[in-house]
């Protein structure tokens, strides 16, 4: 138990029904979040326990190991007056088969209308948001919003840049017990982090001789794990990381990929994480079919682990972005069908369907997260 002294919690005053704070602690550390903020408008004593911090960390630690933890966060596009399309947000339950369940609209985190929007990532069931209230994302800001509470923060803007060309990462410092958001600038001169305890971006300028600290993935925003972020450097055909405990940058190995480069093709690379394992994916182009593969390396930083999860041959999906693995094998694939010229989602699988079935709304993007109560507002 938690607390030096056993605690009783009253769990039905008319029927003089007592149990342990540790047994009601280890059931509610159990439930969905939507569940326990039931239970906080009904008893005082558990509204008390759902707010305390270790209660906070024991229900993350339960929901990140179930899968039944795991959501998608969506952005999507409705078409509104002279071809514009307005971005809106939906959040959906993963299924393998159905792809995904329970689908509903939510709001912003932030007054006003959006016109502009990216998920970057999403870390301990805490998304990383770019909105602006404007196109082509002029004056965006970051935010920092729990889709499971629907609490958020607005990030402080950087002093050192004011381009659009970047992308950024959140990640959990473990040496330090702190969130850090880390962004890659694409002209290349330096990255910047911001910790969110001291409240202010500085600059990350050193890095180790023939290491790039460049964003060039062309996809999705860098991979977090094992305290660092990992991105693939096209100078290179390497795979560069980004350590935020010792702002140290190092270098992995690629898997071994073998196409022939011509004028009439070309390759993208990206990286993400999948069951826990960090992954290469690439796209080789060829007159007007695509090739896409998909890698693991199963023991982190050795170059002999890479393995071949799938490819799909020959396919009009283009780019290929993977999202999640499920139990049963399959992985969750978000990709542009060049034919119909819009975004799908699907599963490795090549047999299966596309969601959405119809052109009414444009999915632009879906970031998996975990369930967690952990409050932006806690953390900066």
């Amino acid at each position: 138990m938690h607390s030096e002294e056993m605690t009783k919690m009253d769990v039905d005053g008319t029927t003089g029904i007592h149990f342990e704070e540790d047994i009601i602690t280890e059931i509610l550390g159990r439930l969905p979040v939507k569940s326990l903020f039931r239970f906080k408008c009904v008893i005082r004593s558990w509204m008390t326990l759902i707010s305390k911090p270790y209660f906070v960390k024991k229900h993350h630690n339960h929901s990140k190991n179930n899968q039944n933890s795991q959501k998608i966060c969506l952005l999507t596009e409705k078409l509104s007056s002279f071809y514009q399309y307005d971005p809106s947000l939906a959040l959906a339950s993963l299924s393998s088969v159905q792809l995904f369940e329970d689908v509903q609209q939510v709001d912003w985190p932030c007054t006003g209308n959006v016109k502009s929007c990216k998920i970057y990532c999403c870390c301990d069931g805490l998304a990383l948001m770019g909105v602006s209230k404007y196109n082509y994302f002029l004056n965006m800001r970051l935010w920092l919003w729990n889709p499971s509470t629907r609490d958020s923060i607005v990030l402080p803007r950087t002093r050192f840049s004011h381009g659009i060309d970047f992308t950024c990462g959140l990640g959990y410092d473990s040496t330090s017990n702190d969130y850090k958001i880390f962004k890659l600038n694409g002209d290349r001169s330096h990255n910047e982090i911001l910790v969110l305890k001291s409240g202010s971006w500085r600059k990350i300028d050193k890095h180790t001789a023939g290491i790039y600290p460049v964003w060039r993935s062309t996809m999705d925003s860098p991979a977090f794990l094992h305290d660092a972020f990992h991105w693939v450097c096209s100078l290179k055909k390497s795979v560069v990381s980004f350590n935020i405990s010792n702002e140290v940058y190092a270098e992995l190995p690629m898997p071994d990929v073998r196409f022939v480069i011509s004028d009439s093709n070309f390759i993208l690379y990206g990286i993400s994480v999948l069951g826990g394992m960090l992954c290469v994916y690439s796209t080789h182009a060829h007159k007007d079919k695509y090739n896409f593969n998909l890698w693991v390396m199963k023991d982190y930083g050795v170059k002999e682990s890479w393995n071949k999860l799938f490819k799909i041959p020959s396919t009009d999906l283009n780019p290929i972005s993977p999202k999640y693995w499920f139990s049963d094998g399959e992985v969750l694939l978000h990709c542009i069908h060049l034919v119909h010229k819009h975004s799908v989602f699907k599963t490795s699988k090549e047999s299966s369907g596309f969601w959405p079935q119809s052109d009414s709304q444009r999915f632009v993007n879906g970031l998996v997260y975990t369930e967690s109560l952990i409050s932006p507002k806690s953390l900066a």
